[in-house]
């Protein structure tokens, strides 16, 4: 893993002149907005009969408080943003969203400003966080003639996937986890673990291993008599959409849910060296990552829209984007009917996922 001391926030005020899909409540636009700009000018009269003031314009209002145009720290933030790694920012900074001017230095004497539509930046410690995702299908007979007809191996799949997450639990070398239930039927991925790794107190290649060696050993087929597919693999977090109040970065998912917390997960595939800059700096595009900020409903409380990519130096590339929702179990109508939409598209997998077990 590499050494990195700085996240990038970019923070963006939405256009609020588009009410296409504002029901009342404010909505947030594409993702391609400005900073805060310049307050703006007062009218011009025609005539003024005030001979202490110029003719031409009226003076502007003194007040005794500016406006703050830099954001100061997360807690103070009320605009979304984005976040990004500044090892990451060359290739996952959304192509046509232009860097903020670097503020001028006194030693040179440069006066210009930055424009409107300049982006605000605010650096902050990096959480040196890294993610592993287990990707379970579901469990098939090895004797299907055997089978017994009241057999439920979804329920004992269910039961060995929290048991494997108790374990990672109690042994304490994950700042968090969670495991996934899909809300569908005949699901591809039907239970999915997730697991944030703090790597200054946990090696992430040994995490990777030991988690290998459990899985196998709780989804034994000699002793459960089921077969399924595992996929496991390390993520870094490459970019993310963040919208107020933020939570702790290095904090685990267990702080973050509420009773109807929901996720919105899509996998993503690409062969060895598909994975190039101009296709990653498009991913707001064929992620839906771009579809799902600008059109899932306000009412599912949308709180981040996460990228992550895998961290495999050779082999095909894996993307997982997580989009995490505090009301989606209050309102699933609204988010199914966007889910139909991301699979019209034919690219990657896309479900509706719950937690079942956090800690």
């Amino acid at each position: 893993m590499e050494e990195h001391h700085y996240r990038t926030h970019l923070f963006f005020s939405a256009p609020r002149a588009s009410t296409q899909y504002n029901d009342g409540s404010e909505r947030c636009g594409p993702v391609i907005g400005g900073g805060i700009g310049l307050d703006p000018e007062p009218p011009q009269p025609l005539v003024t009969r005030e001979p202490s003031v110029s003719l031409l314009r009226w003076e502007k209002p003194v007040t005794s408080e500016r406006r703050r145009t830099e954001p100061v720290s997360l807690a103070t933030l009320e605009r979304d943003c984005f976040v990004i790694p500044a090892h990451a920012l060359d290739r996952f900074l959304p192509d046509g969203v232009p860097l903020p001017v670097p503020p001028p230095t006194p030693e040179k004497g440069i006066t210009t400003k930055s424009g409107q539509n300049s982006l605000s930046i605010l650096e902050v410690a990096d959480p040196k966080l890294c993610i592993l995702a287990h990707l379970m299908s579901p469990l098939e007979p090895i004797e299907p003639i055997l089978e017994s007809p009241l057999a439920k191996p979804l329920i004992r799949q269910r039961t060995a996937a929290i048991e494997l997450l108790s374990d990672v639990a109690h042994a304490n070398t994950a700042v968090g986890g969670m495991l996934l239930a899909n809300m569908e039927k005949n699901a591809e991925f039907p239970f999915i673990s997730y697991y944030v790794i703090n790597t200054t107190q946990t090696d992430p290649l040994l995490f990777y291993n030991n988690m290998r060696s459990a899985s196998l050993s709780k989804f034994d087929p000699k002793t459960i008599r089921y077969s399924a597919a595992h996929t496991l693999d390390l993520y870094s977090e490459v970019a993310m959409i963040c919208r107020p109040p933020f939570n702790d970065l290095a904090g685990g998912p267990k702080k973050s849910h509420t009773a109807t917390t929901g996720f919105i997960i899509s996998v993503y595939k690409v062969f060895e060296g598909d994975d190039g800059e101009r296709f990653e700096r498009n991913w707001l595009y064929w992620t839906g990552a771009r579809m799902l900020y600008r059109h899932l409903p306000h009412s599912v409380g949308m709180r981040k829209i996460a990228l992550h990519k895998s961290v495999a130096a050779h082999g095909d590339k894996m993307y997982l984007l997580v989009c995490e929702c505090a009301n989606l179990l209050d309102d699933l109508s609204g988010a199914a009917m966007l889910i139909t939409a991301l699979r019209a598209r034919l690219c990657g997998y896309t479900g509706l996922y719950r937690p079942i077990q956090t800690f």
